[in-house]
C-alpha cells in the first residue's frame, strides 16, 4: 500500500481480541469450536467458557484434532489480503465484523495456518485436494460480499484455478 501512514496495515485495527457479543463468556473462537465439534465438547473451566477438546477436523489437511489448542481460528481472506484490496478504507466496525464474520473463518492445524500466511489462492492452496475448489469458492464468495478488490492477475488465477480443479 502507499507510504502513507494511515494505509499502513495493523493487525489490531481488525481484531484486537475475539469478541463476545453475546456475553455468555464464550468468545468468537470458543463459540465456533462449540459449533464445529463433531463431538460432545469439555471444558478447562466450570463456568463453561473455555474449550478444551472436542473432535474438528481441519478442512486444510483433512486431518482431526481433539485438542482445541492445536486449532487456530483461520480467515480464510486473510485480513491483510483484504487491506490491501479496499478494506484499509473501512470503518473498524466493518474490519471487526469482517475479522469475525463466520463466513470468513475456519478451524485448522495451528502450524498450517501459520503457513499460509496472509497469502490468498493464488500463492497458497490447502494441501487436502478435495477442499481447494469449496476453499476458493468461499474465498472468492467472502471478498464479492465485502466488495474486495483482487488485481486483474488475481481474478484470472482464481477463474482458471475454478475451471481447473487439478491445479494448485
Amino acid at each position: 500500500m502507499g507510504a502513507s501512514g494511515e494505509n499502513h496495515y495493523r493487525r489490531a485495527e481488525w481484531l484486537p481480541r475475539w469478541s463476545d457479543t453475546d456475553r455468555d463468556c464464550q468468545d468468537t473462537r470458543h463459540e465456533l469450536l462449540i459449533r464445529f465439534s463433531l463431538a460432545p465438547v469439555t471444558y478447562s473451566d466450570e463456568r463453561q467458557c473455555k474449550v478444551a477438546s472436542g473432535l474438528w477436523m481441519d478442512p486444510y489437511t483433512g486431518n482431526f484434532f481433539e485438542l482445541a489448542s492445536d486449532l487456530d481460528v483461520e480467515h480464510i481472506v486473510p485480513l491483510k489480503w483484504a487491506h490491501e484490496r479496499g478494506g484499509a478504507l473501512w470503518s473498524r466496525d466493518k474490519k471487526r465484523a469482517f475479522a469475525e464474520d463466520p463466513d470468513n473463518l475456519w478451524l485448522v492445524d495451528d502450524g498450517r495456518n501459520q503457513s499460509k500466511g496472509h497469502r490468498g489462492p493464488d500463492q497458497w492452496m490447502p494441501p487436502y485436494g478435495p477442499v481447494r475448489q469449496y476453499y476458493l469458492r468461499r474465498f472468492m464468495a467472502v471478498a464479492e460480499k465485502y466488495g474486495l478488490q483482487a488485481s486483474p492477475e488475481e481474478s484470472r488465477l482464481f477463474l482458471a484455478m475454478l475451471e481447473s480443479p487439478h491445479r494448485g
